[in-house]
């Protein structure tokens, strides 16, 4: 399963839209207050849910429909979502915002992808049990799985990672007072939240979160220095463009490598999906196997 922010950025956005079709289809009536007000013209809940019916409904209702069918087919199976795959692609997804605590994950999810934690396990878990459903009876030899394992061993790899704190400063004058301050025992995080002029970490105490030396929001110039940095320690002020920046390495993760055991069945079910037929025509299997009801149609 990929884990690619744009495609967690679409399904926030599908599962917005999910929600709001389906609390306007289900409250709109006369006795709610008008959607808008526009000058003197009213906006009613009903033309406002016509046009969301118009112009989401067919797509926003299949999919409803889908997500329902894989539910409760995988139910009915007696197939379950492997809890500890579902963390690893939470966890994934999780280091790429680069997030420091669970309330700023969740704060990143919604502001950059407009969905929630608990809205993504489901999105993942609907992913997982539609690969196991669609592939449950296809089978892939052993020999074949560790020859994909083997030529794909970067993607199993986590690189070592470093979770920052930084101190930003307009000048070196200010960049050499505050590192006077810290070699006389002064707080890193102190004066980070007082004297940094980067807002978005020194409300954080200038913490930066979790960043691999090929992390692109780590700056060139400052990767050599805090790849050395010992725990606890900080850098000399490192001029970067027309800033100045000490860095404090908080924390360190060695590389680690995902095993063949460790995976070996969350590939199996990639390469035996990657064979599936069309995943219009498995769902609609699904459909048939579940029965599908859509007013005004016939069901199917």
């Amino acid at each position: 399963m990929t884990n690619v922010k744009g495609l967690w950025a679409f399904i926030g956005a599908l599962v917005l839209l999910l929600l709001a079709v389906t609390w306007a289809w289900y409250q709109a009536s006369g006795k709610l207050q008008p959607a808008a007000i526009v000058g003197d013209k009213t906006i009613s809940n009903d033309e406002y849910v016509t046009v969301l019916k118009q112009k989401f409904g067919k797509q926003v209702l299949n999919d409803m429909i889908n997500r329902e069918v894989v539910f409760q087919e995988a139910k009915r199976s007696g197939i379950t979502v492997d809890q500890k795959q579902l963390e690893q692609e939470l966890s994934q997804i999780r280091d790429s915002y680069g997030s420091r605590t669970d309330s700023e994950f969740e704060a990143a999810l919604l502001k950059q992808a407009g969905t929630t934690v608990e809205a993504l396990k489901q999105e993942i878990s609907y992913q997982i049990l539609l690969q196991t459903l669609a592939t449950k009876d296809m089978t892939i030899k052993d020999e074949e799985v560790l020859n994909v394992y083997n030529s794909r061993s970067d993607r199993y790899t986590r690189p070592m990672q470093m979770r920052l704190g930084q101190i930003v400063v307009a000048s070196q004058k200010e960049a050499e007072q505050v590192l006077a301050d810290l070699k006389n025992g002064a707080d890193f995080q102190t004066i980070a939240k007082e004297r940094s002029i980067d807002a978005d970490t020194a409300v954080n105490g200038g913490d930066v979160g979790w960043v691999s030396i090929k992390d692109n929001r780590l700056p060139d110039e400052a990767k050599p220095i805090v790849e050395k940095l010992e725990k606890d320690k900080y850098s000399e002020a490192i001029k970067i463009e027309d800033q100045y920046v000490i860095y404090q390495l908080i924390e360190r993760r060695e590389a680690s490598q995902r095993t063949f055991e460790e995976v070996k069945d969350e590939l199996r079910r990639e390469i035996a999906f990657a064979q599936v037929e069309s995943l219009d025509v498995v769902l609609e299997r699904l459909r048939t196997s579940v029965g599908v009801q859509i007013s005004g149609q016939m069901p199917h």
